[in-house]
C-alpha cells in the first residue's frame, strides 16, 4: 500500500478569487454555502441598485468556496462544473486546485468531520462572536494527498455508489407521490365531525430532557421527530429521567394513533403516524396528541392514512395558528374537521391499498438508510488507506471511458 504524503492546503490550491464591481442595471444570482460540507445554496438575485456592495465574487465551476463566518460549521464545498453565473460576497474566499490535487478529490474531503474540525479549531471564540477564517489560515490545513491516479479511482468509487443512492432516492419518491395519490383516492361516506368519531385526544407531559438517546431498558419521551407524515420513528427519543406527573396512562403503546400538535414547521403541523416497534417505558410528550377511536365507527389506520392525504392536510394546516416559529392546532379546531367516513369494509379496502404502497415507501427508506451509511463507511475507509483500490481499477476505468 503507498504511503499517502502529508501537505499543507497551500502546497496544492491557491487562493483565486475574480471579483466583480456591482452594476447599477444588472442582477446577480446569489450564493451561499451549506454547512457540514452540503454544498452551495442558491439565495435570491439582487438588483445592482439595491445591493451597498461594492464588489461580488464570482464563483466559478470547480472553485473551493467557504464561508469565512460559518467555516466553523463546515461550510465549505467545491463548487459543481455546471455550477453557472453565480456570485458571493467578500465572505466566500475561492480557491483553484493544482496539477496534484483533483477538485472530484477535494469535494470528498469537504463532506468529513475531519475537514470540518480543522476549520473550527482555526475559528476562535463563541457562537455569533466567533472569529472569521482567513485564507492565509484555511491554507496552512495539512491532508493526506494521494497520487492522481489514486484521487480518481476514490472519486470513481464514491460517483458510482452516489448514482445508485440517486437512483434509489427517485424511486423512493415516486413511491412517495404514489402514497400520496393513493391516500387523496378515499372512499366516499357520510360527513362527520372528527369529535364523533373518537372517544378521546390526549396530551403527554411537558418535559425538560436532553438529546441523550435512551439506553435499553430505560425510560423516554418522544421527539416531535418521531412522527413522520403516516410513518412512526421510534428511536426519535429523548432519555427521560424525572417521571414527576408521568403515569402509566401517559405511555405510548403499540398501534397508537398518534398527531403532533405543534411545531416550528408550518408544513409538519399535523402529522399522524400508528405507533409501532415502541419500546417499553416510552411516553408522551406534550406537543404530541394520542388520538382513540370508537371502533365500531372508525378504524384508527384508516384516520391516520385519512389526515395524510393532501386534501385533509391542506384543511389541517390551514387552521394552524401561531407565530412564525411555532405553529398550532387545538383540539376545537381538530374536532371540527369534517372527514368522510365510509363503512368499515370500505376502510379496510382503503387501508389495504394504502399500506401496501406505505410498506413500499419503508422499505425503500430503509435501503436508502442503509446505503448511505455504506457509503460513509466507505468513504472513511478509503480515506484512511484501510481499504486500498487495486491499479487494475484503472484499465476498468479507461475501458468506460
Amino acid at each position: 500500500m503507498s504511503e499517502w504524503e502529508r501537505v499543507r492546503l497551500d502546497e496544492v490550491i491557491a487562493l483565486d478569487v475574480d471579483t466583480v464591481p456591482i452594476t447599477a442595471t444588472a442582477s446577480y444570482d446569489i450564493v451561499g454555502v451549506l454547512n457540514r460540507g452540503r454544498g452551495l445554496l442558491l439565495r435570491e438575485p439582487i438588483a445592482g441598485h439595491e445591493t451597498s456592495y461594492k464588489t461580488l465574487n464570482r464563483i466559478r465551476p470547480n472553485q473551493i468556496v467557504y464561508s469565512r463566518l460559518k467555516a466553523f460549521e463546515g461550510a465549505i464545498t467545491v463548487a459543481p462544473n455546471d455550477v453557472g453565473e453565480v456570485y458571493a460576497s467578500q465572505e466566500f474566499p475561492t480557491f483553484t486546485c493544482g496539477e496534484r490535487m483533483l477538485p472530484e478529490y477535494f469535494s470528498l474531503l469537504t463532506t468529513t468531520k475531519r475537514l470540518w474540525e480543522q476549520l473550527q479549531a482555526l475559528s476562535t471564540g463563541m457562537g455569533g462572536r466567533r472569529e472569521r477564517v482567513k485564507p492565509a489560515d484555511f491554507l496552512t490545513i495539512e491532508v493526506a494527498l494521494p497520487s492522481l491516479s489514486e484521487q480518481c479511482r476514490i472519486v470513481d468509487v464514491m460517483a458510482s455508489v452516489d448514482v445508485q443512492i440517486d437512483a434509489l432516492a427517485a424511486e423512493k419518491q415516486k413511491a412517495t407521490s404514489l402514497l400520496a395519490l393513493v391516500r387523496n383516492a378515499h372512499p366516499e361516506g357520510t360527513e362527520h365531525e372528527l369529535r364523533s368519531i373518537v372517544s378521546r385526544i390526549q396530551g403527554g407531559k411537558s418535559v425538560q430532557a436532553s438529546d441523550e438517546k435512551p439506553r435499553t431498558g430505560e425510560s423516554a419521551v418522544l421527539k416531535l421527530s418521531a412522527i413522520q407524515l403516516g410513518s412512526f420513528v421510534a428511536s426519535e427519543a429523548k432519555r427521560l429521567v424525572d417521571l414527576t406527573g408521568y403515569t402509566n396512562a401517559h405511555l405510548v403503546t403499540e398501534g397508537d394513533l398518534l398527531i403532533t400538535r405543534a411545531s416550528g414547521s408550518f408544513d409538519r403541523v399535523g402529522y399522524a403516524a400508528i405507533a409501532r416497534n415502541v419500546a417499553p417505558q416510552t411516553y408522551l410528550p406534550d406537543l404530541i396528541w394520542r388520538i382513540q377511536t370508537k371502533p365500531e365507527v372508525c378504524q384508527s389506520t384508516f384516520l391516520a392514512h385519512l389526515l395524510c392525504s393532501p386534501s385533509v392536510r391542506s384543511t389541517i394546516t390551514a387552521s394552524a395558528r401561531g407565530t412564525a416559529s411555532m405553529r398550532k392546532i387545538n383540539k376545537a379546531l381538530l374536532g371540527s374537521l369534517r372527514l368522510p367516513i365510509p363503512s368499515l369494509e370500505e376502510q379496510a379496502k382503503y387501508v389495504q391499498h394504502c399500506d401496501a404502497v406505505a410498506f413500499t415507501v419503508a422499505d425503500l427508506d430503509l435501503e436508502l438508510a442503509n446505503l448511505r451509511a455504506f457509503r460513509s463507511a466507505l468513504m472513511a475507509s478509503l480515506l484512511n488507506q484501510e481499504i486500498e483500490i487495486p491499479e487494475a481499477y484503472d484499465a476498468l476505468l479507461e475501458e468506460v471511458s
